[in-house]
């Protein structure tokens, strides 16, 4: 029975000894990593390099801080797990806290070991969304297996979120000024722009792209002098720097401290406060701000100190100014955005969404007076175009889902990319409506089938295999809207332009001056068109061209 046992655990030991020898090793500027093997969707090998530290952990002194890079490491470092989310909250569930605060880690995704005579492969950086307070990158939500059936390298990275990453002091002496989770970001794409070689990656031709605030930041990246020469193009899914509730409020370390009962007449005392309290409670208290103050802590225009500054202008003026970063663009958005609120409202409330002052919808940029009458009528003129001669209620939720989609998605997205179609680089536009069994609603959210189309984040499902994607036939609509979406994604990544050549039968055409060029991703099609929305995107137009001040 012992001779047994012992050869058991002899056994079992070669066997460990033998998968770990056939485990990739890497050696980078940090350290040797030991990576993992696995498959992509048509079967062939990918290797995996995971929880790589591109800066130290931001705690105690280093909380709310811009990061600072990574130290190296002696050995081989075990690279063959998925890296820790980020301290977030849950919305609706305010005491589920997940995550931890030493989370600026990245993941490096290859479809073959380097080698001295190998191409440099293009390189994708992916920035998840979540509103700034929530999300990640792991394999749960943003597996590498459909992107990487093409020949590029994937990088997903974490950034703090919420108070941890976006709180602010308008004191310049606590080297609190905002945006530490966007220099981050930065951070991140140095570590690529420093390393990636070494897994066989181009530093030169490095495409930036996220969903949600993930597009937002990418988009900020575009106009911030902080990030110029860390990348060469930008996808943008759903999310512009010019979303109306981007830019937070001044002093919100002061807010924060508030609510958790610290003084604030010394502020030095209660910045050392706030680093003494555990993440949990942070994260605690900034849930139940987050219900009366939606993006509480989010990117914020910062003052002038000793620190290099993330952004310091409002996105439009930096846009309208053409200060930023020329590079080719592909954005676009899904058709019920809005229906992100409607889940809101839910999680929230347990009840449907009900629209109660239309004031809300007049963009701040606008410059009208809060209570005047110019304010009264503009709001009236957006609920009679959107509601006629109804009131709104709970049971008619989808005039509510387009007034959302076009205030928070649609024409700020129009906006931007009509400034930056006067560059010389290239902009193409997507409209994304598929409706197959692949959209994260009908994933994640079967009770929102009846709506036919793509809600806030739904193109996710057809770029990255998550925990429950569901098995794929061969030929099915979901089957070739991935092979789609994925060549669209890489070929951009790779040349510049989503068709790059005439395989197709078309070529997406890039949005002119004079002409808004778009292709309209349905379910089972792929149709070039030009203006979308275009009703709702003219009535917006013709109050910006009536109110914003500056022409």
């Amino acid at each position: 029975m012992l001779r047994s046992l012992i050869a058991f655990i002899w056994l079992i030991t070669i066997l460990i000894s033998v998968t770990k020898a056939q485990e990739p090793l890497l050696e980078i500027s940090q350290g040797v990593l030991q990576g993992s093997v696995f498959q992509n969707r048509d079967g062939g090998t990918l290797y995996g390099f995971r929880r790589i530290p591109y800066a130290q952990p931001p705690i105690d002194d280093l909380r709310f801080k811009a990061p600072v890079p990574a130290d190296g490491w002696e050995g081989i470092r075990d690279a063959a797990n998925d890296m820790p989310s980020c301290t977030q909250f849950s919305v609706g569930y305010p005491d589920i806290i997940s995550g931890q605060e030493d989370c600026l880690y990245l993941n490096v995704f290859i479809p073959a070991l380097p080698s001295q005579n190998s191409t440099k492969k293009p390189v994708m950086v992916y920035i998840h969304g979540g509103g700034f307070f929530s999300g990640d990158g792991t394999n749960l939500l943003t597996g590498p297996e459909f992107l990487l059936t093409k020949d590029i390298i994937l990088v997903s990275i974490h950034y703090r979120l919420g108070v941890f990453g976006f709180i602010n002091f308008e004191d310049s002496d606590l080297g609190v000024p905002g945006n530490a989770g966007l220099k981050d970001q930065v951070l991140a794409l140095k570590w690529v722009k420093e390393n990636i070689a070494d897994f066989g990656g181009d530093p030169d031709n490095v495409l930036i792209f996220g969903t949600s605030a993930g597009s937002i930041s990418v988009h900020l990246h575009m106009v911030s002098p902080m990030s110029t020469g860390l990348f060469s193009k930008v996808i943008g899914q759903s999310g512009v720097a010019l979303f109306p509730t981007l830019i937070s409020a001044k002093n919100t370390g002061v807010i924060f401290a508030e609510h958790l009962g610290i003084q604030t007449a010394n502020l030095t005392e209660t910045l050392r406060t706030l680093r003494e309290i555990s993440a949990v409670d942070l994260s605690r208290t900034e849930a139940s701000i987050e219900p009366e103050n939606y993006f509480f802590a989010t990117p914020n225009i910062e003052l002038d100190s000793d620190q290099e500054a993330f952004l310091t202008r409002r996105p439009i003026d930096i846009l309208l100014d053409g200060d930023y970063n020329h590079v080719s663009l592909l954005t676009g958005i899904n058709d019920l955005e809005g229906l992100l609120m409607e889940v809101s409202a839910l999680e929230q409330t347990g009840q449907s969404m009900l629209i109660e002052d239309f004031t809300e919808f007049i963009p701040e940029d606008l410059e009208i007076a809060a209570g005047s009458e110019q304010e009264r009528a503009l709001a009236q003129k957006i609920k009679n175009f959107y509601y006629g001669d109804n009131e709104p209620t709970r049971d008619n939720i989808m005039p509510a889902v387009d007034l959302y989609t076009d205030f928070l998605f649609a024409f700020p997205a129009y906006r931007a990319v009509l400034k930056h179609a006067e560059s010389v680089n290239d902009v193409f536009f997507y409209y994304f409506t598929a409706d197959t069994d692949l959209n994260i609603k009908n994933m994640v959210r079967p009770q929102f089938r009846e709506f036919v189309g793509a809600a806030h984040t739904d193109e996710l499902g057809y770029m990255f295999k998550t925990a429950v994607t569901p098995v794929i036939e061969e030929g099915s609509v979901e089957d070739l809207a991935i092979r789609s979406v994925v060549n669209f994604w890489t070929n951009f990544a790779t040349y510049g332009n989503p068709t790059p050549d005439d395989s197709l039968g078309y070529k997406w055409e890039p949005v002119k001056e004079n002409n808004f060029n778009y292709l309209h991703i349905g379910t089972g099609f792929n149709e070039l068109n030009l203006n979308p929305r275009s009703e709702n995107i003219a009535f917006w137009s013709q109050i910006y061209d009536e109110f914003f001040p500056r022409k």
